[in-house]
């Protein structure tokens, strides 16, 4: 299959899970991502090959429920009174999803903007009993009162959770440890880089190491990514390294997949990104590109260049 692609699901139509991430479950993909088409917000996905996607849901759209559960927060999801520059009502950007054991609830977080500008800079709360349900919408807040623009969420290895979200005007990147419902900021553990202009975070496990993929700021034309590596997530982080090349082979990280080939009893790292197309109407066109990462070391990374991507990867995997 090709490593840069748009696909198209059981009913013909593009499928538009921009900034978003692909989870297993049960021996099926399902692809969480931004949605910016009519009252639509963030759309669901899935597949059991990786080639033919299932449409499942518009999980979050300008329509969905509401419900008054913290103070403080910001439950406003259609805002007529501005026009977006692309779509329409507040603006939801890289929606990530997380399974709660104990609450046994799927927990979104996202980026959320106002329509016609970017001043709020808030992240944004959903919940749903499934993976592809309707999501309860939460409410939209400044983390412990920063800035929150372009985020991520990852689960540890003890099933403590956490968000991380470029701050100040994305000069800088914070890590914050989330509560046990996984709905709320509990601490702030570490801002990393201060001053360097980091956002569309991804970051993974392997081996005992985390990994941190960021890229530039500049805007929507591609850049260099890089990836930093601690042994913990709140110190020990290391300078950043470049990965690809000076554009990313233009995209930007949006997530990482683990598949594990049964067949081959290969465990491999995949590169999820964006290649934007642009605002307004060529936004519509944005396409994927998904790469091999590769370790030389536990602490060495590459991305490499694929012109195509064997499809015998994605068809054995585990959760």
């Amino acid at each position: 299959m090709k490593s840069v692609f748009l696909p198209k699901d059981n009913h013909g139509e593009i499928l538009h899970a921009h900034g978003g991430q692909i989870l297993v479950e049960n021996g099926i993909y399902y692809w969480i991502g931004e949605n910016r088409t009519q009252r639509n917000k963030v759309s669901c996905y899935k597949s059991k090959d990786f080639l033919n996607w299932e449409f499942c849901n518009h999980i979050l759209t300008l329509d969905s429920q509401v419900e008054d559960r913290f103070l403080g927060r910001d439950l406003r999801l259609d805002i007529p009174e501005q026009k977006a520059s692309i779509g329409i009502g507040c603006n939801i950007e890289r929606p990530k999803v997380i399974y709660n054991e104990k609450t046994q609830q799927y927990v979104m977080w996202a980026h959320w903007e106002m329509p016609a500008d970017y001043k709020l800079a808030r992240c944004a709360v959903a919940v749903c009993d499934t993976i592809d349900g309707d999501y309860t919408y939460l409410g939209s807040f400044n983390p412990m009162g920063y800035m929150s623009r372009d985020c991520t969420l990852f689960v540890d290895d003890d099933k403590c959770a956490y968000f991380i979200s470029a701050a100040r005007d994305n000069q800088d990147l914070h890590i914050y440890r989330l509560t046990e419902d996984y709905l709320s900021i509990e601490s702030k553990v570490c801002t990393l880089w201060p001053g360097e202009l980091r956002e569309a975070p991804v970051m993974f496990k392997r081996n005992g190491y985390y990994y941190l993929l960021t890229s530039g700021c500049t805007g929507w034309q591609p850049n260099q990514s890089s990836y930093a590596y601690s042994r913990c997530i709140d110190h020990g982080w290391s300078n950043r390294f470049e990965l690809g090349d000076e554009t990313t082979y233009q995209s930007q990280p949006t997530g990482v997949i683990k598949t594990y080939n049964s067949a081959l009893n290969t465990t491999q790292y995949w590169y999820l990104g964006d290649r934007w197309g642009g605002c307004g109407e060529a936004y519509f066109q944005s396409e994927y590109v998904l790469l091999p990462l590769t370790f030389s070391s536990d602490t060495d990374l590459h991305l490499e260049w694929r012109e195509e991507i064997a499809h015998e990867y994605f068809i054995h995997h585990g959760r």
